[in-house]
């Protein structure tokens, strides 16, 4: 396993577990998320830095209940880690079910998540969070 590799599956175990305070420690000062849609998906847009990153991981515990969310992929490759998966979501003011399937890509340096990139079905996302407050961020 590269070292790439073993980051990325703290990052996922760290979910996996609800562990907060591990997932934060296994991401770089200097982070950046980047999750592509409109602005009506609660978690969409480009989050740079520890802080803004922990407000993207804020609306994913607030705004949804998580129903699946697994890994079928790890594809590592020096500093980068694609990983293909399924995700399905209940979006709770809507009560909406969003189920995709997804591609991530984590940038991996100096042993921590320097940048995470979601690839998902976002027209489909935007459909299940339509009439939704648009958040704050």
């Amino acid at each position: 396993m590269t070292d790439a590799l073993a980051v990325a599956h703290q990052y996922y175990d760290a979910i996996h577990a609800g562990d907060f305070d591990a997932l934060f420690d296994v991401l770089s000062e200097d982070c950046i998320i980047e999750y592509y849609g409109p602005k009506e998906i609660p978690f969409a847009g480009i989050f740079k830095g520890k802080e803004k990153c922990k407000i993207f991981f804020g609306h994913v515990a607030d705004d949804v209940v998580i129903k699946d969310f697994r890994q079928v992929e790890f594809i590592a490759s020096d500093n980068l880690v694609a990983v293909t998966g399924h995700l399905t979501l209940e979006f709770n003011e809507t009560k909406r079910i969003y189920d995709s399937e997804y591609a991530h890509v984590l940038t991996i340096q100096d042993g921590k998540v320097a940048r995470f990139r979601d690839f998902q079905d976002s027209a489909k996302a935007a459909y299940v969070c339509a009439d939704m407050d648009t958040p704050e961020r």
